[in-house]
């Protein structure tokens, strides 16, 4: 009998399995695939390093910097570049600069003059009520708030970029609670930011977030979560049979052909929605899965391209660049890997990953690898002044990438909620449910890890 059996070993799964082995549980996590960690993926290749999924793991508390502390990889970690704070829109087919200062602000060419005044107004503007805000979109908040402006050059690029969606159909409670939280408790979102910053300050619980990667690329983190647990770990193992008989659950899976069987009070699942309702459930519970709306996952190609560094005319010195839907450019923006991690190309090149499709592009999502370098090439040409073909390239593919927090994901929670309530040792994580950063999804495995 096992303490808790988990299923699905992306990074939310890996850390429930991980913590719940550091205080002598037993745990058998089992992964479909061939390796643990989902999409976070590193090519290394000709002396480039390229991520084929997350780029970057953005620490959101000191609680989580410690946790990889915890499992010996501070000599490996990678803070990066400082050049990485700053960012680029695209604004007229040319990469603007996001102002990162007062002065900056005034001066920003992104935003007109009337934005900008308009902006300065912003903790005037009277609050929507509760029950209004339980469904209003990032579009209409960010208007509301701040402009059309705001919206188009700041907001809508960058929802594109974390998770390739569209303002006007994710809603603000369930993509950005952070947002929502601001406005309610300081009535705008500078009062509330303001508001926080005293209280975080009061409490001692101030902390610098930062993005970080490791010297071999980011799947170190889960292939080193993945050396922890030993036999707990089973690749290559597909659920057949989801059965509860009284407080316990029995499930069956196959690996190298042969049917294997673990039993335990607890059931964690961390997959994706699409891949929660596939699950070979019995009785009500997939009744309820399949009366529940499924999330939508645009698929999103990711194309990391080799070059000289005398093929751009831009510095490249900055995060990178996200293109706003106004814009005429096709892709969804680029990340200028090699000024944000060192080792990240050969001497004298520099590694460039372009974000094609998205919800904006579902036209682009069979396009070949060929015709999305020529996309790619033909604005990096026209945005940072390229020229010629690239020295390299990777191409990295996800037919279902990012799930979408629209008006769905409520009655989607909801539905996980209530089978949590009505089975008792069920527990749901992962992306689904606690937020699609890296970050998050640590956080979600920690959370898991508590309940047993």
């Amino acid at each position: 009998m096992q303490d808790a059996i988990i299923i699905g070993a992306g990074i939310c799964g890996l850390t429930a399995a991980n913590l719940l082995n550091s205080k002598g549980k037993k745990v058998t996590l089992l992964e479909k695939g061939s390796a643990a960690g989902g999409p976070i993926q590193t090519v290394r290749e000709n002396g480039y390093l390229a991520e084929r999924g997350p780029n970057s793991l953005l620490l959101p508390d000191p609680w989580t910097e410690s946790f990889i502390s915890t499992l010996g990889l501070d000599e490996e970690l990678l803070e990066a570049s400082p050049l990485a704070h700053k960012r680029y829109i695209v604004k007229n087919g040319r990469p603007v600069a996001v102002p990162m200062s007062p002065l900056q602000a005034v001066t920003t060419p992104l935003f007109s003059l009337k934005a900008k005044l308009g902006f300065l107004a912003e903790p005037f503007r009277k609050p929507i009520s509760a029950k209004d805000a339980e469904t209003e979109t990032v579009a209409s908040f960010v208007t509301r708030r701040m402009g059309p402006e705001f919206l188009d050059y700041a907001i809508d690029p960058f929802v594109s970029g974390v998770y390739a969606g569209d303002p006007n159909k994710l809603l603000l409670q369930h993509a950005f609670p952070l947002m929502r939280g601001l406005e309610r408790d300081g009535n705008s979102i500078i009062r509330g930011a303001l508001k926080l910053k005293k209280q975080r300050k009061a409490e001692g619980t101030s902390y610098k977030k930062r993005s970080i990667s490791f010297k071999a690329g980011l799947e170190v983190l889960p292939q080193r979560l993945a050396a922890t647990l030993e036999d707990s770990l089973q690749l290559n193992s597909e659920v057949t049979s989801i059965k509860r008989n009284d407080d316990t659950w029995t499930i069956h899976w196959t690996k190298e052909g042969k049917i294997q069987q673990s039993q335990s009070k607890n059931l964690i699942i961390t997959l994706p929605s699409h891949a929660i309702k596939q699950l070979p459930w019995s009785g009500d519970i997939t009744t309820e899965l399949s009366a529940t709306p499924d999330l939508q996952y645009p698929a999103v190609h990711s194309l990391s391209l080799g070059f000289k560094q005398e093929q751009i005319q831009h510095a490249l010195d900055g995060f990178g660049m996200l293109v706003p839907s106004k814009e005429a450019n096709t892709i969804l923006g680029a990340l200028f890997c090699s000024s944000l991690y060192s080792d990240r190309a050969p001497d004298g090149h520099c590694l460039i990953t372009v974000m094609i499709g998205g919800i904006r592009r579902p036209d682009l999502a069979d396009k070949s690898q060929d015709e999305l370098t020529q996309i790619a090439l033909e604005n990096l040409q026209s945005l940072i002044g390229l020229k010629g073909t690239p020295t390299w390239s990777s191409l990295s593919s996800w037919p279902r990438a990012i799930p979408q927090y629209t008006a769905d994901f409520g009655p989607w929670k909801s539905t996980l909620q209530q089978l949590e309530s009505k089975n008792q040792g069920l527990h749901f994580g992962g992306h689904a449910v606690d937020g699609i950063a890296m970050g998050a999804c640590i956080q979600s495995g920690r959370r898991l890890s508590t309940l047993i």
